[in-house]
């Protein structure tokens, strides 16, 4: 049977329950913002995100990214907040 994305937990679950660290979520967006042409990340637990699809599944995210108005600072946490709402894969 195969795994529904509702009932893989998000990045911010796997926070919550000590599975992640919080770095691991600020490293992951920075380097999103370092690379934008590399999508796929590997998480810790044999789980993979991609950041790209985790933008395009936040459509603030990505209206914030496209704005030349917008500071670095705002951007980083739009990216943030895309990848805490995203539900990786098991590799």
């Amino acid at each position: 049977m195969s795994e529904t994305a509702a009932s893989r937990p998000t990045v911010l679950e796997l926070l919550d329950r000590g599975l992640l660290r919080p770095e691991a979520v600020a490293r992951l967006a920075d380097n999103y913002l370092a690379a934008p042409g590399l999508r796929t990340h590997t998480l810790s637990l044999g789980l993979v995100l991609d950041v790209a699809a985790a933008i395009q599944a936040y459509p603030l995210a990505g209206a914030i990214l496209a704005s030349a108005l917008v500071s670095p600072r705002v951007k980083r946490s739009a990216v943030g907040t895309a990848i805490l709402l995203a539900r990786p894969q098991k590799v």
